[in-house]
């Protein structure tokens, strides 16, 4: 299959790749086939149904490889039967003319080698539970939106009576994040302390989370918006939310959505790293 390239990253890091150099893909499924449920209950009065819910399900991934030669066949064999297994999680990172998206946590449902003449290329068949629904976007922003920018270097020539601009903040603690994706995008951040911080907060849409704790220096403090949890060095902080905090804002709902920080003393020692992957019903 021209133009499309598999990478499967397993959960020690170790990678296997089917990219049309030992082994090229010929057959791809589930790639487009998102399992999307729709509840419903029987309407009391009148005709029809009610719908009561709908979600978007696990799904089956299915990846057909041969070898570009017959004289790889033991060393493909070897090298697949030993690298898939059913201990382990993978990452399917899928290349399509371009656009590069992967599937995260996925557990190997079944390996199949047929046995056949050595004067035939080797042919390798994977299916994988997906168990996210979604594929994720590879950029997740990744970005310090307590960054500052430098804007002063030497030698440098100063306007009397104009002044001197030596940094200024990079998103000024907010920024406005674009969800094109086909769903919600879960955020996390992650807080790290350069000096003594007091109740740092973040903020998101309409809503915030804030924790009511003093973060020391080096202290890493992490929100996040799909476990619906905060961690402050590892360890569960979800006792020292502010009553008033929720997490309805850090799922980003499609379109533009802000987030911020802030904190009662020391936001300007904080680093706050943003992260969220956009998902899509399909590679």
């Amino acid at each position: 299959m021209n133009g499309i390239t598999v990478k499967f990253v397993r959960g020690d890091g170790r990678t296997f790749s089917i990219d049309g150099g030992a082994l090229g893909l010929t057959d791809a499924g589930g790639l487009d086939s998102a399992n999307v449920e729709v509840f419903s209950q029987k309407a009391a009065l009148g005709d029809g149904d009610l719908v009561t819910g709908q979600r978007v399900g696990s799904r089956t991934l299915t990846f057909t490889a041969r070898a570009r030669h017959s004289a790889l066949g033991d060393v493909l064999r070897r090298a697949a039967t030993s690298f898939f297994l059913a201990s382990q999680t993978y990452a399917v990172h899928v290349t399509r003319y371009g656009a590069r998206r992967f599937a995260q946590g996925c557990r190997l449902d079944s390996l199949d080698i047929p046995t056949e003449s050595p004067q035939k290329p080797l042919t390798l068949k994977l299916s994988f539970l997906m168990p996210e629904g979604y594929f994720l976007s590879e950029d997740e922003f990744g970005r310090n939106i307590a960054a500052i920018e430098p804007r002063c270097g030497y030698p440098f020539v100063s306007v009397a009576g104009q002044g001197r601009v030596y940094g200024a903040y990079a998103f000024a603690q907010t920024v406005v994040l674009d969800n094109d994706g086909d769903a919600a995008a879960f955020c996390k951040a992650v807080f790290t302390a350069r000096g003594e911080v007091i109740n740092p907060r973040l903020n998101a849409g309409a809503g915030f989370v804030r924790v009511m704790a003093t973060l020391s220096p080096q202290d890493v403090m992490v929100v996040d918006g799909r476990t619906r949890s905060v961690t402050i060095n590892g360890e569960n902080a979800s006792a020292k939310l502010d009553r008033q905090s929720s997490f309805e804002g850090i799922a980003f709902a499609l379109g533009a959505n802000s987030i911020g920080f802030s904190a009662d003393v020391g936001a300007n020692l904080l680093e706050v790293y943003v992260y969220y992957n956009k998902r899509y019903m399909g590679a």
